[in-house]
């Protein structure tokens, strides 16, 4: 992309010499495949920006015509320029602590994952903790790692490794000792320490991990501000412009504050408060300060709570209406449960709505759905806000068909991460689903027909990838990068490109009220753009994955240049 187009440039410099130009673009794309973000025929050839803004779009003779003398011009060569990714959930500074501890996304095997443990380690022999994430449920007999797994690759240190999706950690004895947890702890919250036959397994679900995740050392702030510097590094490399941090605090908000003043913060954040039923009136009162202390700017807002109202399918923890499929015989919850009294939850909610905040709700389960599309039609019609909030539902990996027509007719939007769906990872969750209710998994289709505005994102690190090109690859294929698969998984439930890039573009900007800003390639939005290796609209899908970001632009600065390979 560096390589000008010689006649193009001399017919531009000629122009601006005979006519010089008051106002000259800072950067221009010509010669490009320009998608402008509307439908599946909005296309331009060039586009130019100045200062942070979209200055005009148009052929490249047009775009060529704002040239000046401190112009960058970029030759695209036929390549397709996009809005930048908005990641509309994420966890991010986990996801950036993540890359500094022990990784095993991707591994599949019991084998493999000992190795890998053993050599990071071996790697870091001053941490005092081994640290992580990433395991799959599909990897172990029954869906669950022991102990004595992690013990044959480290006793001498605790060890302590989420899943992948977060939901579940896994501890080593050496991890039990150091949070003096014994087969007669109990923990009476929503989650559970694993036992088998009164022995503990070093499994621990949702809440339960904090009795071993409390004991863990801190890191100081400049080792968090530096995990944030890599996740924005990796961030930025995959085209993501924006992201919605989806939990977190007040001290989390400074760390994004210090890189701000630091002029360390390109991407757009909107950071969020984790809130839950021991959410105190104080609470709320500090949040909301900061939310009108902090508002709306282009860089750094926090308006937004987050509730968790279920866990996951393949713990048994998600809501369901009716029971889990593959049941163990004396399971306590066979439609497992809400982490919090509704009543308690809808309160919260409408308290949140009255004051202003967005309003993001994990229900993963089809009854944790339906609770909170009742909580907030209930804000709505108590507080007088029907209609004028966005508030989302976070995940909805199942759901009953009966509940999809309400997304519309509430104006709450489905938030869902597409590489959740992700063939290779699903074996166990379609068990505990069944097939009764497999129609409506994931159901991007559905959400769309019945006119729901869908909004993709990541849930990183609580993902097999960060990458949105990955998500995409899924959403359009429901199959592995390697084809599995034949068909689809669910293929009805398959989307095609367009819609996909809208959810993962156009869907954060709006459900943040943003959409007249960011989210498209228009005169006036903010110059939030990135250069693809190949045309997501006319490649074979399954070629999809294959996609490289070679140029992200955030605010008309261009954040991430890659090597520009042939054409």
């Amino acid at each position: 992309m560096k390589i000008r187009s010689v006649l193009l440039l001399a017919l531009a410099t000629l122009a601006a010499c005979s006519r010089p130009n008051p106002n000259p673009a800072s950067l221009i794309f010509i010669n490009g495949k320009v998608w402008t973000g509307t439908d599946s025929s909005s296309f331009v050839q060039a586009v130019a920006i100045r200062g942070d803004t979209i200055m005009a779009t148009g052929t490249t003779a047009e775009i060529a015509a704002l040239t000046g003398d401190s112009t960058r011009i970029v030759d695209l060569q036929g390549r397709l320029l996009i809005p930048g990714f908005n990641d509309a959930h994420i966890h991010f500074l986990g996801g950036s602590i993540g890359l500094t501890e022990v990784d095993l996304t991707g591994q599949n095997t019991i084998a493999n994952v000992v190795k890998t443990i053993k050599r990071f380690a071996a790697e870091n022999p001053d941490k005092k903790w081994i640290t992580g994430r990433g395991w799959q449920y599909t990897m172990f007999e029954g869906g669950l790692p022991t102990k004595e797994i992690l013990d044959s690759a480290i006793s001498d240190r605790p060890v302590f490794i989420r899943a992948y999706d977060g939901h579940s950690a896994w501890a080593n004895s050496a991890a039990l000792k150091a949070a003096n947890i014994t087969p007669a702890t109990r923990f009476p919250g929503f989650g559970e320490i694993v036992k088998s036959q009164g022995k503990l397994t070093g499994v621990f679900k949702e809440d339960a991990m904090d009795v071993v995740s409390n004991v863990i050392p801190p890191l100081s702030t400049e080792e968090k501000l530096n995990a944030l510097r890599k996740g924005i590094q990796l961030a930025t490399s995959y085209g993501i412009t924006s992201l919605t941090n989806c939990s977190g605090s007040p001290e989390e908000l400074q760390l994004y504050r210090q890189l701000l003043d630091r002029g360390e913060l390109p991407i757009r954040v909107a950071a969020t408060f984790s809130v839950d039923d021991k959410t105190t009136f104080q609470q709320i009162e500090r949040y909301t300060q900061i939310k009108d202390s902090v508002g709306r700017n282009n860089r750094l807002t926090s308006a937004g709570v987050k509730f968790m109202l279920d866990g996951v399918i393949e713990s048994h923890t998600a809501g369901m209406l009716m029971p889990y499929s593959n049941l163990v015989p004396g399971e306590p919850s066979p439609t497992g449960n809400l982490s919090m009294p509704v009543e308690r939850y809808r309160e919260l909610v409408r308290e949140f709505d009255k004051r202003g905040f967005m309003i993001y709700t994990h229900a993963i389960g089809d009854r944790a759905v339906r609770e909170a599309l009742n909580a907030y039609e209930y804000a709505g019609n108590d507080n007088g806000t029907a209609g004028k909030t966005r508030h989302r539902i976070e995940h909805i990996e199942t759901v009953s068909p009966d509940d999809l027509p309400r997304f519309a007719d509430l104006g709450v939007l489905p938030s869902m991460e597409p590489i959740h769906a992700e063939p290779g990872t699903v074996s166990v969750w379609a068990d505990g689903v069944g097939k009764d209710r497999l129609p409506w998994s994931f159901a991007w289709a559905s959400m769309l027909k019945a006119n729901a505005h869908l909004v993709y994102s990541s849930d990183w690190p609580a993902c097999v990838a960060l990458n949105p090109i990955r998500g995409l690859h899924t959403a359009v294929t429901r199959r592995t990068i390697d084809g599995l698969p034949e068909g689809g998984w669910v293929p009805e439930q398959r989307i095609p490109i367009t819609d996909a890039l809208i959810a993962y573009t156009q869907g954060g900007a709006w459900s943040s009220f943003e959409e007249n800003k960011k989210g498209r390639i228009a005169t006036g939005q903010l110059a939030d753009v990135i250069v693809l290796s190949q045309d997501l609209f006319s490649i074979d899908p399954m070629k999809t994955h294959e996609t490289q970001v070679l140029m992200t632009v955030i605010g008309g600065q261009v954040i991430f240049e890659k090597a520009d390979p042939q054409p």
